[in-house]
């Protein structure tokens, strides 16, 4: 238990959230009265945006602190790590209150909602972002260029290349940087979204290649157009099948719906 406890510490300060879960569990499994294994459980929790389950932790964690000699010290951490919760809790929902809406208007990857993020970013620096506010803005010269239109899709070949993305967009990896982008963030949509280009960028690239799109932001819209082509001509949207893989994409793209940034929306 001993080896499954120090496992989930040195998981914790590298930010392996999930590795960090599995190992409190499994020390958990041998003695469900440790309270240091409860207590690491509750910062994997936390640290994976399982907020609600990271309480209900903190409350089996107070209540094997009763038998502990130490008692008084643990449930004064107990009460720290709450307060830190909740305080995650509601910048979480301001974070993100409106960014799934925000999403769709403009489809899966926009470059005019990039023009969107860094104009907010930049009015929002001076306030509360002092450590992203190092990072510098990316510089939009004029409007891009046309798109080429080279490929089209069908109905099946469209579900297909969502079906790719979803996959690729779930892996453990993946997802746990992209969670631990927005924990960085501090849950700031704009600061978010601007991070997360270049980390989906890395799944995106060898699907475009694949798929015969150009692995540039230039491909990444001719993408989307291939898909909005789909659209019914007759206003109703797109057909049901491939708008259930379009909003499966984006929860993966956005780290899931719990951890990342659509958690406590979905």
């Amino acid at each position: 238990i001993a080896c499954l406890k120090n496992k989930a510490q040195a998981a914790l300060k590298l930010d392996l959230f999930q590795t960090a879960l599995d190992a409190a569990d499994a020390a958990l499994k041998i003695d469900d009265q440790d309270h240091k294994a409860w207590y690491r459980k509750v910062h994997a929790q936390k640290g994976l945006g399982y907020f609600k389950e990271a309480e209900e932790s903190l409350n089996k964690l107070e209540e094997v602190a009763e038998s502990c000699p130490d008692r008084r010290s643990i449930l004064r951490d107990c009460e720290v790590e709450r307060q830190r919760i909740r305080a995650a809790v509601s910048k979480h929902k301001q974070g993100t209150k409106d960014m799934l809406g925000k999403a769709f208007e403009n489809g899966l990857f926009s470059s005019d909602r990039d023009k969107a993020v860094e104009d907010e970013l930049e009015q929002r620096r001076k306030a509360a972002l002092a450590e992203s506010e190092r990072e510098t803005p990316k510089k939009i010269t004029g409007p891009p260029a046309p798109l080429e239109r080279n490929i089209q899709l069908t109905e099946a070949l469209a579900c297909e290349l969502l079906d790719e993305l979803a996959t690729a967009y779930g892996q453990q990896w993946y997802q746990e940087r992209v969670q631990k982008c927005a924990r960085d963030s501090a849950f700031e949509k704009m600061v978010f979204l601007r991070r997360l280009k270049t980390i989906a960028f890395e799944i995106q690239k060898p699907i475009l290649e694949k798929w015969g799109f150009d692995p540039s932001e230039q491909g990444l819209r001719e993408m989307q157009a291939a898909i909005r082509d789909l659209s019914s001509k007759d206003g109703t949207g797109m057909p049901p099948r491939l708008k259930e893989r379009q909003e499966r994409c984006l929860k993966l793209l956005y780290g899931g719906e719990e951890g990342g940034m659509l958690g406590l929306l979905m």
